[in-house]
């Protein structure tokens, strides 16, 4: 993780908004009333956070629902989980539809 002088102002902003650990994640609509910025920036945020400034930021889809900064390797677990799961399924599709014969080419 990287230093907090290399985040800008609305990234400080969505980390301190995160709690830490699994037990409370904070919904996506609750980051958006609270920061003042739209759901498409907060997304965006967080993709940064994660992707440019390594914060392990994980993400729980079930209630109760939200983002969280993840503590320790179960939390880790739970947050690789659907996104493991969505990378095999993604990767399916994109196999069966390269593959798929066309209408065209009957």
């Amino acid at each position: 993780m990287k230093p907090m002088e290399q985040l800008d102002q609305e990234e400080k902003k969505i980390l301190q908004l995160l709690p830490k650990g699994i037990a409370q994640p904070k919904p996506l609509k609750e980051l958006v009333k609270l920061s003042g910025l739209k759901e498409r920036e907060v997304r965006g945020i967080i993709y940064r956070l994660i992707v440019l400034h390594h914060v392990p930021i994980g993400a729980q889809y079930n209630r109760p629902n939200g983002y969280y900064i993840i503590t320790n390797n179960d939390e880790r677990q739970q947050a690789l989980a659907p996104l493991t799961s969505q990378i095999t399924m993604m990767s399916k599709r994109a196999e069966i539809i390269s593959s798929a014969e066309l209408e065209s080419e009957e």
